[in-house]
This record gives structure tokens, C-alpha cells and sequence, in this order.
């Protein structure tokens, strides 16, 4: 063996020795990842304004229709009346008189009617005796359809004034609570005058002004947190329907920074029963996209 081969020979077994006293640390595997594996969506709430509102019919003004002095207003502010219970009374002597004027008409041409029916008998058969002529026949039943047509007048008249008797009782349309009563017993009440308000505390929802960059995340059906000021807790709700169109904000953006002439959706959330909100109080909402 010559001395460059002897050489070579002494290199490598001094570098195995040293592998040998200082192995190469290895690597840690990756962890393993789950097949089609992604990270999780963000998400977050979208915050808005809104107003606690009655239900479509549900919040309405009862007016009279025709004027006269309020007789009686049985009712006050925060009353519960059921449907079809009395809210107010108008002077109705007049109309009552009017009424019975009419009747009283009527029962004078039902004698009128009485007697020319039979008279138009009696000369029909004495113009098939030949003992008249047609003249007499005709004028007789003229009276008779002339009669016939002013009782159907003063029956009419009697309806009409019927009609208007009734409205001067004004009655509630559905079972609800007193918000407002405008007028007091004895006031002189003009046609078309309102007498109070009227709304059906017991579902209550809320609009919500969503600016019109938020509406794709809106679901039907969605969450959405109701926060009161100056109230623990929150209140759940549902979002029940998404308006077609956008409207002019008409509450106070929450964030100042924001463009004011940002266009709005009202969109509404339904509330549970009682809740203990007022009709137009302002509340804060978080609805979960």
C-alpha cells in the first residue's frame, strides 16, 4: 500500500469515528393534517340601531267619524279593553230623532201602499167589468208604484241613519291596551277627531336599520341580541323578514365615523311575549350573520 492510499484510508476512518461520537440530530415530522382540512371562517355580528314597534294593525288611532260632544270615554291611558268593547260615546239625541222621523215615515206610506194596493185591485176588476175605463186603472196604479218607490226612499233613509247612529259608539277593533286618550268626556269632538290610541302590547318586534352594505349577511331566521340601555341582560330574537328596499336612515348611526348618506333596509326581528319594551323605545342590536 503506497502512502496517498494509506493517507485516504486514515481520513475516512477518522470521520466515521467522529459521526460516530456526534450523531446528526433529526428533524421532527410535521404534524399531520386532515384531509380537505380549512381554517375556520370569521364571522361576526352585525351591529345596528332599531326601534320597538307593534305589529302591521296592530297600533292604531281610533277616530270618530262624525263630530258631536263626547258623552262618555269609559276608558284611560294604559287600559286593557277586549274587542268589540265600548271606547267612547257621542251625542246621539239628534240622530235618534232623525231616526225616528224616518221610521215614522216609513209606517205612513205603508198605509199608503196598504190602501192603493187594494184600490188597484178593485179597478182592475171593475175594467174587466167594463165598468171603468183604462184611465182609471192607470192612475191608479201610478199612486201605487209612485208610493212603492218614495217607501223604498224613506227605508233607505231609515238605514243611513241607522249607519250613523252606530258610529257615534265607538268600539275597539281588537283586544289591546290604552297607549294615548286625546280628548276628555264633554269635549266637543270634530269629525275625523281622534279619541285615543290603541296597540296589542303583547307582540312587540323591532326595525332595525341595517345599512344596506350589511343586507347579503342577513338570514331569515338568523339570531340577533337586543341590548336596552340602562337593562341587565339581553333579549333573543329572530330575524322574520329582510325588506325589497332601502330607505333614508331615520335613527342615529352608531358609529359617527360612518357616512350619513348610507341607505338603510328596516329589517324586522321578532321578540318573545312580554318582553316589557315600549312602543318606539330605541334599543341596539347584534344580529348574527
Amino acid at each position: 500500500m503506497n502512502a496517498r492510499t494509506l493517507l485516504i484510508a486514515s481520513a475516512a476512518a477518522l470521520a466515521c469515528a467522529a459521526l460516530a461520537l456526534h450523531p446528526t440530530p433529526s428533524r421532527p415530522a410535521p404534524p399531520a393534517r386532515a384531509a380537505n382540512a380549512t381554517a375556520p371562517p370569521a364571522s361576526g355580528a352585525i351591529r345596528c340601531e332599531g326601534r320597538v314597534t307593534a305589529y302591521p294593525g296592530a297600533d292604531i288611532t281610533v277616530a270618530a267619524e262624525y263630530g258631536g260632544r263626547i258623552e262618555q270615554l269609559p276608558v284611560h291611558e294604559l287600559d286593557r279593553v277586549r274587542a268589540g268593547q265600548v271606547l267612547a260615546r257621542l251625542d246621539s239625541r239628534e240622530q235618534e230623532a232623525a231616526l225616528a222621523a224616518a221610521r215614522a215615515r216609513v209606517r205612513e206610506l205603508d198605509a199608503d201602499l196598504g190602501f192603493l194596493t187594494l184600490e188597484q185591485g178593485r179597478q182592475a176588476r171593475l175594467l174587466a167589468e167594463g165598468a171603468v175605463g183604462q184611465r182609471s186603472f192607470d192612475d191608479v196604479d201610478a199612486k201605487l208604484k209612485l208610493a212603492q218607490a218614495q217607501r223604498d226612499s224613506a227605508q233607505a233613509e231609515v238605514e243611513q241613519r241607522q249607519a250613523v247612529l252606530a258610529k257615534l259608539t265607538l268600539v275597539a277593533p281588537f283586544t289591546g291596551t290604552i297607549v294615548e286618550r286625546f280628548p276628555q268626556p264633554g269635549e266637543q269632538l270634530a269629525a275625523g277627531g281622534r279619541v285615543v290610541r290603541l296597540a296589542d302590547l303583547a307582540r312587540l318586534r323591532v326595525e332595525a336599520e341595517v345599512d344596506e352594505y350589511d343586507l347579503p349577511r342577513i338570514r331569515l331566521g338568523g339570531p340577533a341580541e337586543v341590548e336596552v340601555e340602562g337593562r341587565a341582560g339581553r333579549i333573543q330574537g329572530r330575524v322574520e323578514e329582510v325588506p325589497a328596499a332601502v330607505s333614508q336612515r331615520d335613527l342615529k348611526a352608531l358609529d359617527p365615523a360612518r357616512p350619513s348618506d348610507i341607505r338603510v333596509a328596516l329589517v324586522k326581528i321578532s321578540l318573545p311575549a312580554d318582553t316589557g319594551l315600549k312602543l318606539g323605545q330605541r334599543v341596539e342590536l347584534a344580529i348574527q350573520d
